[in-house]
């Protein structure tokens, strides 16, 4: 029976040593598949409009540097269950907190050419852009208004280019990139990882 018990004890302490650990990767993982759910979801809308117009890219077509344009691709192109307008209020938390809770950025005062929730959740602020490389610059927090709230895990900064290719807004340096930052290219570590998040 002691021998039971001790074997008992020993598996205790095991479990209440790496369980939170499991459950914290879980959880990244979770964000993860979300991440990549909304990265297709726009990528397969851009290279679609794109097919639909007969255009070799997204600046020949109506959404070039218009807001008009955007807003025509979105409502056409993706399940939009919330239409908030311009702001972020009511579509986005009001609050986003760095990951290592250093900084706090205010978010419901933000505006964008369009902003709306999907049916999957997930909340986007977009804005077309005329440089040769971002044609529609987009934040997104994969579940909307639900926590963490945090840059980097549920918050995400993208870019999508005249191929309809998604990227990071910001080039991502491995000597620079810090989790106290905002802006720190969150999802060009997770692709340059592998489709992990590592951080």
């Amino acid at each position: 029976m002691a021998e039971v018990l001790v074997t008992l004890g020993i598996i205790g302490v095991v479990s209440a040593m790496t369980l939170p650990t499991l459950v914290k990767n879980h959880q990244r993982q979770v964000y993860v598949t979300q991440l990549h759910k909304v990265v297709n979801e726009l990528s397969q809308a851009a290279e679609l409009y794109i097919t639909d117009r007969n255009s070799i890219g997204l600046k020949e077509t109506p959404l070039y540097n218009s807001d008009v344009g955007l807003r025509n691709f979105i409502k056409n192109y993706f399940k939009v269950v919330k239409d908030c307008g311009t702001s972020t209020n009511g579509c986005f938390a009001d609050k986003y907190k760095s990951i290592d809770g250093s900084k706090t950025v205010t978010y419901n005062t933000i505006t964008c050419n369009i902003v709306f929730t999907l049916a999957s959740g997930a909340s986007i602020c977009a804005d077309t852009h005329d440089d040769n490389k971002r044609i529609i610059g987009i934040e997104v927090d994969i579940n909307g208004k639900q926590g963490p709230n945090i840059f980097g895990r549920d918050f995400f900064y993208l870019s999508i280019d005249n191929n309809g290719t998604v990227f990071d807004e910001y080039e991502y340096d491995e000597k620079t990139f810090t989790v106290s930052s905002p802006w720190s290219p969150y999802f060009a570590k997770i692709l340059n990882d592998g489709w992990k998040m590592e951080y």
